[in-house]
């Protein structure tokens, strides 16, 4: 089936001990910048991060990022609320958008042989501020979402997922 990498993509929290290649990790990002927004506003900057101090610190930042050090980088999606609707940036739909980009990004990921994990950042306060203040970032860059890539230390188990009973057709 073409894109099987739809139905095998799965998170991968244990990691090789082995860079990703540059090339790879633009075409990780490249596949965010794809992804579909409302109006087009494509409300999103990334952060590719392979500093391991830096991935160290952020692991800190959250009792779920623990694998973030084995990880080879961390790839942010972040909101910049500059983009859209200045009246209220919680109608310009950054959410869904860059939601949509942290998908692509995840599903690049797999296609190219890698794993990896989406780690969610906001809506949590002590999270966006503390990541926030250690990479400077401007008051209109929320950091979204992390994901943390690098080679799998082995391969996740693949289960079929599709449950008839979660599928409604033509009435509920």
């Amino acid at each position: 089936m073409p894109n099987d990498f739809i139905f095998t993509r799965r998170s991968v929290r244990d990691f090789l001990d082995k860079p990703v290649e540059i090339e790879k990790l633009k075409s990780i990002v490249h596949a965010g910048l794809e992804a579909p927004s409302a109006h087009n506003r494509r409300p999103w900057e990334f952060m590719v991060i392979t500093d391991k101090v830096e991935r160290e610190a952020i692991s800190d930042m959250s009792p779920y990022a623990k694998m973030l050090p084995k990880a080879a980088a961390a790839i942010v999606v972040c909101a910049n609320l500059t983009l859209g609707e200045q009246k209220n940036p919680e109608d310009t739909y950054w959410i869904q958008d860059c939601s949509a980009a942290t998908e692509n990004i995840l599903l690049q990921i797999e296609a190219l042989g890698l794993g990896g994990v989406w780690l969610g950042w906001y809506p949590d306060t002590q999270r966006v501020t503390s990541f926030s203040k250690r990479f400077k970032l401007p008051s209109h860059i929320i950091p979204f979402a992390l994901i943390a890539v690098g080679y799998p230390a082995k391969k996740a188990a693949v289960r079929d997922r599709y449950d008839e009973k979660l599928v409604h057709w033509e009435k509920w």
